[in-house]
Order: structure tokens, then C-alpha cells, then sequence
């Protein structure tokens, strides 16, 4: 039978590592709820500087957690089942992201969530799109960041599509996978235009499943009637052809169609979508064959 557990904020990793003592164990199939915080926003709206609060907490992810079973060639099955958030912010730092040049001082606004909106000043709300923008397992060798770039193993992808109702597959590439997250968002636009989003504290709710020898070169998404191959690299254009080469390997490898089928079907069907692209980060939306 399977169980169900629960992390709090402050079991919290600022990498993904190998070398981490996992803070809990489970079985395929068990839930497991993360909570995650937002205590380097706060600090950061009463005065505090970046440098102060030290980059790597604006990332902090909860966990690591070791999967039992989980060998190199397998991969997790992440189903996730719920994400909430009860907290956000909206920030804004002179010569950050696409817009840091349109500002010369640090600027933070707690954005308070009413209902299933969150309002951004007395004129303006927006629908809340929770997700999770950082999740990953440990790579075999070296130490992940949690904030860039993102790597076959997960990480910092800011993917939109990371929300309920998704089901995402990682490489396991140590003992036990060591899976962990955070970084959630309220909502976020397509590629993390400005790479802030509404950053929140909340938590999510994973069914963590194993498939053993699957053998996945990169992170995969199940998103309602089709499959997301995500690819990465140094720049954009790397990731795009990362996840393009990807998705033809699903159709073909996979699925078994002839190369000149995968092609046309590729050029007819398959939507190309942005994660962070400071990070490379591109997903090819396959839709199923039927």
C-alpha cells in the first residue's frame, strides 16, 4: 500500500548533489508533499540586499529524497497532483533579466492572492498559474545549481507546463535518484520573460512512480494528450535542436514510424515552447499519433 508524507520548508537543500544525505526515504508510488518558503523575498522587501541574503536561498528546494529501486538508467514517473501557493512577489532588480536595464533600484511588491487571482495593484489582477519552476534529481557527477542552468537530470527548468494534471519523467542517474524541488510560482509567462515570475511560497504534491530501464537522455513531460521532449544547452538555439532531435526520436525509436513520417509529422504537428531561456531550456510538444 502506498504512503504519503510530507517535507517542510526548512528540510531544504541548496543543490542538487549526490554527496546529500537524503531526509527521507520512500517506495514507488508513495506521495510526497514539498513545501517550499520564500523567506529571501521577505527579507528582501524589508531592506535587505542580494549579496545580504545570498543568491542561493532566492532557489533553496526541499528535500533531497531517495527513491528505493531507483538505478542509473531508470527513470522517476512524477505525477503532479496538486500545487498551491499561499504567498507571492513580484520583484524587480536593476540588471536582472530582460527588463534589469529599465530600472535603477531594487523594487519588491508582495502581490497578494485572492481566491484564484492575484493582484498586482488596484487596477490589475491575474489568473494564478501555480507551478513549479525548479525540480530535479542528482547527476552522477559534480554538483547541480539550482538556479542555472538546468541539466538531463532537471533543475531550474521554469517550464509553465510543470503544473497539475502534468506527469514529468527524470533520469535517475545515482542510487535512490535524490529528488528535490521548489522555486514555485504563482504565475509566470512563457520563457520567464524578465526570469522573475510571481515567486511564491506554497507547496506541491507528488506521486513519485519508477520506470525501470527506460533509459531517457533527457527530462520528458506528459502534458494531456501529448508528450513534451524538453532539450537544453549554452544557448536557445541549442536547446531547440536538442528538443527537436528529441522528439524525433520519439517518433521514430518510439513510436515507429519511418524518418520521412517523423519529418512531416514534426513539421506539421509539434509546437515548440520556451522554458527559462537563460538557461536553454526548450520543450517540443508532440501530440499523440491517432
Amino acid at each position: 500500500m502506498a504512503n504519503e508524507y510530507s517535507l517542510k520548508k526548512e528540510q531544504r537543500a541548496f543543490s542538487f548533489d549526490a554527496s546529500l544525505p537524503p531526509i527521507l526515504e520512500i517506495d514507488p508510488d508513495d506521495t510526497v508533499t514539498f513545501e517550499t518558503g520564500d523567506a529571501a523575498y521577505e527579507r528582501l522587501s524589508k531592506g535587505e540586499t542580494v549579496e545580504a541574503i545570498g543568491l542561493e536561498n532566492f532557489n533553496a528546494v526541499t528535500g533531497p529524497v531517495y527513491v528505493r529501486g531507483a538505478e542509473p538508467g531508470d527513470a522517476l514517473k512524477i505525477e503532479i497532483l496538486d500545487v498551491q501557493v499561499r504567498r507571492a512577489w513580484s520583484v524587480w532588480l536593476p540588471q536582472f533579466g530582460g527588463l534589469g536595464h529599465q530600472t535603477d533600484s531594487v523594487r519588491v511588491m508582495e502581490t497578494p492572492i485572492e481566491g484564484n487571482r492575484v493582484r498586482i495593484s488596484d487596477r490589475i489582477t491575474v489568473p494564478v498559474k501555480a507551478m513549479i519552476g525548479c525540480i530535479g534529481v542528482a547527476p552522477a557527477e559534480g554538483i547541480g545549481s539550482t538556479f542555472m542552468p538546468a541539466y538531463p537530470t532537471g533543475g531550474n527548468m521554469d517550464l509553465r507546463e510543470m503544473t497539475t494534471g502534468t506527469t514529468l519523467y527524470l533520469p535517475v542517474q545515482v542510487p535512490g535518484a535524490l529528488l528535490a524541488l521548489g522555486d514555485l510560482h504563482a504565475a509566470m509567462g512563457i520563457a520567464e520573460p524578465t526570469s522573475v515570475a510571481l515567486e511564491a511560497a506554497g507547496q506541491a504534491a507528488l506521486r513519485v512512480g519508477l520506470e525501470k530501464g527506460m533509459n531517457l537522455r533527457y527530462p520528458r513531460l506528459r502534458v494531456g494528450n501529448s508528450v513534451g521532449c524538453i532539450g537544453m544547452g549554452q544557448s536557445v538555439q541549442e536547446g531547440f535542436q536538442v528538443a527537436l532531435d528529441q522528439a524525433y526520436s520519439l517518433l521514430v525509436d518510439e513510436y515507429g514510424l519511418d524518418s520521412f513520417e517523423a519529418y512531416a509529422y514534426v513539421s506539421a504537428c509539434v509546437d515548440m515552447r520556451f522554458g527559462w531561456a537563460a538557461s536553454g531550456v526548450v520543450l517540443a510538444l508532440v501530440p499523440d499519433i491517432g
